[in-house]
């Protein structure tokens, strides 16, 4: 009888172990689920922050060019025109 009583009381003991690390492990994986979600919420920021220094480049490169050199600016009415010329070129394909 005392080794059934031996068995019984290590299972439950290892039941109670098994249920406090169960119990760990939902907070620890609630912990980390809000802090995935807080590291989400910052990639989103920051990737919206790039975005926006990218479009700021652009437009910094664009007002570098069209207030650049007499070269620069040449170029750039050249292409212009060129942009001009084949959206005009568009239309005139659409209309016929």
């Amino acid at each position: 009888m005392g080794s059934q009583q031996n068995i019984i009381a290590t299972l439950e003991a290892n039941i109670e172990q098994l249920l406090e690390r169960y119990e760990f492990l939902q907070k620890e994986n609630q912990i980390l689920s809000n802090s995935n979600f807080v590291l989400q919420q910052s990639n989103k920021g920051l990737e919206d922050e790039i975005l926006f220094y990218k479009e700021q480049l652009q437009v910094l490169k664009i007002a570098k060019t069209i207030g650049g050199s007499e070269g620069y600016k040449k170029d750039t009415k050249a292409k212009i025109d060129f942009l001009v010329a084949e959206i005009d070129q568009c239309i005139k394909e659409l209309n016929t």
